[in-house]
Formats: C-alpha cells, sequence, structure tokens
C-alpha cells in the first residue's frame, strides 16, 4: 500500500498536540465504518493515553520536538491506507531559513500529501500578534505550495479553542478568516489544492475533531486513485500496442535475438493493469463514503 505524508503545522500552544491525541482515540475506537491503528504500539499506548488525560482536564504542555506518526486508515476492519502524521513543533516557524528543523520542515511541505494549518481562535480574534504568526504560517505553504508540481494536495487550515469564541458574530467570523485570505484566494486559483476551514473544539464539548483528518484522508485517497487510474490507462493503452506488433515469425525470431516477443511484452503490461486494478478497487468504497461523511463541508 502506497499512502500519504500529512504535515500539521500551527504556532506553540495553538492545541497540535492535543489535537492529535484526541483524534486518534476517537478514530480508533471507530467512526462508522473506518477506523485508525498506528503501526507502532508505544504510539498507540502514548496517544491514547493522552487522549484520556484530555477527556480528565489535563491538556499536554506545547510540544517542543517533531513528532512522527506513522497511521493505517481502516475501513471495515482491513487496511486500506497508510499515511505518516508529521506534528512540527512550533519553534520551528521561527527559525532562520538556513536552520536544519527549517530545511526539513520545509522539504516536508514541498513533498507532503497534505497540509493541516493549526491556529488558536481565541488568540486570533484577542491578540493582534496573532495575525503576525498567521503570516508567517501562511508564507510558509505559499512557498512550499510555489515549489511543489500539480498533485492533488487537501489542505485544512484548523481553528482550534472554536467554543472559545462567537462564530455567530459576523465580526469574529471575519477575524478568524481575514489573516489567512491571502492563502485561501490562492488555494482557488488553483486546480489540484482542495481547501477547507475547520473550527475545532477539544474542550468538554468536542467538536469536528474528525473532520481534518477525514478530509485528508478522503482527498488522499482519490489521489492515490487518480494515480493508479492513470497507470491503468497507460499500462492497457501500451498493451494494446504492442498486441498489434504481435505476429507468428516475431515470436519464433525473437528469443533467437535474445528479445521478449510482442506477445510477451503486451502480457507484462497487461499484467501491470491487473495488478494496479487490484489495488485501485478497494478504495473506490472508502473513497465515496467519506465523500457522503464530508458532505456539506465548504470548500475553498
Amino acid at each position: 500500500m502506497i499512502g500519504v505524508d500529512i504535515v500539521m503545522l500551527g504556532h506553540s500552544a495553538a492545541g497540535k498536540t492535543t489535537y492529535v491525541s484526541l483524534m486518534y482515540a476517537i478514530m480508533n475506537a471507530g467512526v462508522e465504518e473506518f477506523a485508525l491503528r498506528a503501526v507502532d504500539d508505544d504510539h498507540h499506548a502514548s496517544l491514547v493515553r493522552a487522549a484520556t488525560d484530555v477527556v480528565n482536564g489535563l491538556y499536554p504542555r506545547p510540544s517542543d520536538h517533531r513528532d512522527v506518526f506513522e497511521l493505517v486508515l481502516r475501513y471495515r476492519d482491513t487496511d486500506i491506507f497508510p499515511f505518516t502524521w508529521r506534528d512540527y513543533r512550533g519553534g520551528t516557524l521561527r527559525e532562520h531559513s538556513n536552520s536544519a528543523q527549517a530545511a526539513q520542515l520545509h522539504s516536508d511541505l514541498r513533498d507532503a500529501g497534505g497540509i493541516v494549518l493549526f491556529c488558536d481562535s481565541y488568540q486570533l480574534v484577542h491578540d493582534a500578534g496573532a495575525k503576525r504568526d498567521v503570516r508567517v504560517l501562511v508564507s510558509h505553504v505559499q512557498r512550499a505550495m510555489d515549489a511543489r508540481g500539480e498533485q492533488l494536495t487537501p489542505l485544512v487550515i484548523v481553528l482550534t479553542k472554536a467554543d472559545l469564541v462567537d462564530l455567530d458574530d459576523d465580526k469574529t467570523v471575519d477575524l478568524l478568516r481575514g489573516p489567512f485570505e491571502p492563502l485561501i484566494a490562492a488555494v482557488a486559483n488553483t486546480r489540484h489544492i482542495l481547501g477547507t476551514i475547520i473550527p475545532i473544539a477539544c474542550g468538554r464539548q468536542l467538536v469536528n475533531v474528525t473532520v481534518p483528518v477525514l478530509w485528508m484522508l478522503r482527498y488522499g485517497i482519490v489521489g492515490e486513485a487518480a494515480r493508479l487510474q492513470k497507470v491503468i490507462e497507460q499500462s492497457v493503452a501500451a498493451a494494446q500496442n504492442a498486441a498489434a506488433k504481435d505476429t507468428l515469425w516475431d515470436r519464433i525470431s525473437s528469443p533467437f535475438k535474445g528479445e521478449p516477443t510482442w506477445n510477451q511484452v503486451a502480457e507484462s503490461h497487461r499484467h501491470t493493469a491487473r495488478t494496479q486494478y487490484q489495488r485501485l478497487e478497494p478504495l473506490v468504497a472508502p473513497a465515496n463514503e467519506l465523500g457522503s461523511l464530508l458532505e456539506g463541508v465548504p470548500m475553498f
């Protein structure tokens, strides 16, 4: 199975560590016919333990290092899509561009199959300095966008602690959305980046906790399915082209020349097409079901 790399980015105290633990615990227990599992048993134990602490009112300290979690999406009790979740420490965003951590960040963003940006809603509404932090965050992502190809890429802007602000107030919504407008406009002008902005709450009442990861995985699967479909179509076309050159004389003479026959070449391409289809077929139903779960989530 080939999965995607998801990069999670945000300044310190934005709620990234809290989110990852709660998201994992909820998804590990199962949402509809989907579930997550950690490849590493120690990661599973630490994430579940951290989620239990959060439920009991014990929130983690802001992270000071880069965590990497190898996870697998399961559908109907079957592993279907592995992915890597990279959680960057907030301090990386303020490091010089020539530092090792900053270089690794830009490399990961450039190659990421999905990007999740975290921002503290309360700080963004009440602290002018938070807007400067968002500008730094946006600049990192836009720099990576400029260096990327046109691969399908899901992007989620996560507004944490949304239960502490009034989302029914237009002025508040403008304050939350405003600093991201340059990024939203840039994404809207592309065909390959699929963005959304999601308010979440990880307090006593959980709100939208699973939406960011489901968005990432839905479009990660769609992107992988599109890649497989392209390989299948190319292999079928190559098989047809080779089959058109198949003759009795070629089957007799090619072995003497130490070359594969056109019939063998055609069969090799057919085998590739069949193999890729076997990888594609199990992704269709979960991609459609994820689409149903995300129906109504706004896209930019």
